[in-house]
């Protein structure tokens, strides 16, 4: 059996079961930990990731349902948790499989059954972490970064993303700051037939208004003061690949009407010079602005925006796509373990993490774990590693601040329904917030307990 095999976590609160299962997989190869119950395993996964876990699903302190929920709001990358049930709970399990289990095993059963499940498991992590390995190896340099998500917002983005991509039309990405449209941008590029080509992008926000134009089509010597030399522009350097107009709401209208002709003729005229330049570059537009908006109020050109709107994506925040947090995390905390920085957020923090709205989006998500990364003590991040304005905006304010006695039962479901909000919607992840399952959200809800 190879070193290389994955760690195990066996909870099962029989001693001489969990001893037995622990022995049976340490034959096997499998770096094996034990827990008596839930709140056990809970502990150990605070201090390390398991890749496999086999649960009991009926146990004092804490069951298998409730391990599995404690599991999803802590975790980043979820484990493939196999779990150990009785003839009469199959339903139980099979609902916890729709909540994320693996696999699950009915007592009693033959030792083998459990070996198939666990080693096929393993075989799945193995191949989910060669296709990781080959995407970083065969990924276009250091700047290049993957769509992460598998919530309904970006499932859409994904699908859009692949059938844009073949088409050879301008696109318009809108959304927030900080919610990724340069990485989409790329994506894009990456996937279209011009992914050899160069990929060119362009803040236009950050050029100074009277030199975009000769950044954008180029210049020949002399054609003002500082031009002592010729230069081709960042369209011709993008000829044959893709050029993002990063922050396209704040381009000056001169410059938007000569953007406008390289659309229609794709053909740039360098400032001072006497006759066009042919150019082959898909233009992918981005703006934090609703452009109809802008168009509406005079402050973009309408013909324009009809140009750059062949294809339009609009991004979802991250607040809308909570269930994203946990990749997000991984990705980020990886980025920093593969420079030599390892750490780990506790369930304090990965709990909060779900609860914020936050206002800037991946890219201050990304931002905070660098902070803690660097701040956390022995590699755990903990609230005390936050910064304070996150910390003041989730402390509990005019939402629950009652002034008057109010009944327990009203309390609680108006409780539910703010984790719900912030949530949205989503009853899975708010029941692994709240530590209870499905079926008791949708029956305190509607007025049961």
């Amino acid at each position: 059996m190879s070193s290389e095999q994955p760690s195990v976590l066996v909870v099962e609160d029989d001693h001489d079961m969990r001893d037995f299962i622990g022995e049976v997989l340490d034959e096997q190869g499998y770096a094996v930990t034990v827990a008596a119950n839930g709140k056990e395993a809970l502990e150990r996964l605070e201090h390390r990731d398991f890749p496999i876990i086999v649960t009991d699903l009926k146990m004092p302190v804490m069951d298998g349902r409730t391990l599995l929920a404690g599991i999803s709001a802590r975790q980043a990358m979820r484990p493939f948790v196999i779990v150990i049930t009785a003839f009469g709970d199959i339903d139980e399990a099979m609902e916890l499989i729709s909540q994320g289990a693996y696999d699950y095993i009915i007592k009693p059963f033959r030792m083998e059954q459990l070996l198939i499940a666990v080693r096929r498991a393993a075989a799945e992590l193995a191949m989910r972490r060669k296709i990781a390995r080959l995407e970083r190896m065969t990924a276009a340099g250091a700047e290049s970064h993957d769509l992460i998500g598998r919530s309904a917002p970006m499932r859409r983005l994904f699908h859009l993303v692949g059938r844009i991509a073949g088409a050879s039309g301008s696109v318009l990405i809108e959304g927030e700051t900080g919610t990724g449209k340069e990485v989409v941008a790329r994506a894009i590029h990456r996937a279209s037939a011009r992914k050899d080509g160069p990929f060119v992008a362009v803040n236009c926000a950050a050029i100074p208004e009277g030199l975009l134009e000769s950044e954008l089509f180029g210049h020949v010597r002399g054609a003002f003061t500082d031009a002592v030399s010729s230069r081709s522009g960042l369209f011709v350097e993008a000829d044959g690949g893709t050029i993002l107009l990063d922050e396209i709401g704040e381009m000056d209208p001169v410059v938007q009407a000569k953007i406008l002709r390289v659309l229609q003729e794709k053909q740039v005229r360098p400032v001072g010079a006497g006759g066009p330049v042919a150019v082959d570059a898909r233009v992918i537009a981005a703006t934090n602005r609703t452009l109809r908006e802008e168009v509406d109020r005079g402050r973009f050109r309408e013909d324009l925006y009809y140009r750059l709107n062949i294809f339009r994506l609009t991004l979802p925040p991250l607040r809308q796509r909570r269930e994203d947090i946990p990749l997000l995390i991984d990705e980020f905390l990886g980025r920093h373990e593969r420079a030599g920085r390892r750490a780990r957020l506790s369930r304090e923090v990965m709990r909060f993490f779900l609860d914020y709205p936050w206002p800037g989006n991946i890219r201050e998500l990304e931002n905070v774990i660098e902070r803690c990364v660097f701040l956390a003590e022995d590699g755990r991040i903990t609230l005390e590693d936050l910064p304070e304005e996150m910390l003041t905006a989730c402390r509990p304010g005019k939402g629950f601040a009652w002034t008057t006695i109010r009944p327990l039962a009203e309390v609680e479901e108006a409780y539910i329904r703010h984790v719900l909000d912030h949530c949205g919607g989503n009853k899975q992840q708010a029941a692994a917030l709240l530590g209870i399952n499905r079926k008791t959200i949708r029956r305190r809800l509607a007025g049961g307990r």
